[in-house]
């Protein structure tokens, strides 16, 4: 029997990969990637002409039944990729569409969200109001793909870690500071901004399994999170044991109005619409998640 088709746009990115890796399960996957040497199924974006088109062409192809916006910018300072990659890619990804049957998943940033008070929980109703200029721009992508694709699911990601995690995240930079200290023979010095900040950390595998879940069910915008917050010091802190690398933590002054630029110092996700509407809960406790980090690489292989 012929399996049904999902297209992951951003399929090789940081999520992209898991959720490309949880669909492969149920459908025949084809990621989009801007590097022509990248094995496997997929559609080669050329950044020079129109992304519209490109998208259109590679729906009438494929056909597929489920396409994932897993695409996004977070970590580079430019404020215009920022815009070509969480505003005018979504919008372009909902306009190829339009002729579209495909059930239609974006993920979205908790950090479109306003900033509260903890204990307070975050629920799908709370002000979308976000602080940085990434929670805006995620926030205005998200506004385009309900108003062009009424029927999409947006899943607002709170802070997604794993395997292959970005080096200028805050675990994935202790990763490589603890394996370069393993590998020289020498006790780490982890260096931390001196911020009181908790978030709602999510193993990206979890995430997989909702985009997964997703395919079927759900709409509008649903909450992934563990439903746990956490200071991002205990964490890595954890990281750092479960290594058994030696380490010590410095911590600098944060630049004035950090917080503000990065979003709010208190995240926790209230999960309680994703469990009734897609049957999805996290699986993967933190000493769970952190061991996997730190044994396996970026695409899945075990770390030496």
């Amino acid at each position: 029997m012929t399996r049904q088709r999902a297209l992951v746009v951003g399929g090789t990115g940081f999520l992209g990969r898991h959720i490309a890796a949880a669909l492969a399960e149920d459908y025949e996957v084809t990621v989009t990637t801007r590097d022509p040497a990248v094995p496997g199924r997929t559609v080669v974006l050329d950044p020079t002409r129109g992304y519209r088109e490109q998208f259109a062409a590679a729906l009438r192809e494929l056909a597929p039944a489920v396409v994932v916006n897993a695409a996004g910018e977070t970590w580079r300072p430019d404020p215009a990729a920022r815009r070509r990659a969480n505003i005018e890619l979504p919008r372009l990804l909902a306009e190829a569409m339009a002729d579209c049957p495909a059930r239609f998943i974006h993920l979205g940033s908790s950090l479109e969200y306003g900033p509260v008070d903890p204990p307070a929980a975050i629920g799908e109703d709370t002000a979308a109001e976000p602080m940085s200029d990434y929670g805006r721009t995620k926030l205005d992508g998200t506004a385009a793909v309900l108003r062009l694709r009424g029927d999409a699911v947006v899943l607002r990601v709170f802070n997604a870690i794993g395997a292959g995690m970005s080096p200028a995240s805050v675990l994935g930079s202790t990763v490589a500071t603890l394996r370069a200290a393993r590998a020289e023979r020498r006790p780490a010095v982890i260096e931390l901004l001196d911020l009181p900040q908790s978030r709602d950390f999510v193993d990206a595998r979890d995430v997989a399994a909702a985009v997964a879940a997703a395919a079927t069910r759900g709409s509008g915008v649903v909450n992934i999170g563990s439903g746990t917050a956490r200071a991002a010091e205990d964490v890595v802190r954890a990281l750092a044991e479960v290594s058994g690398v030696g380490y010590r933590i410095v911590k600098r002054r944060a630049p004035r109005g950090h917080t503000r630029a990065v979003g709010s110092d208190w995240q926790l996700a209230d999960i309680r619409r994703a469990g009734a509407d897609l049957g999805w809960a996290p699986r993967h406790g933190l000493a769970d998640t952190l061991h996997h980090i730190w044994n396996f690489g970026p695409a899945g292989r075990r770390a030496r």
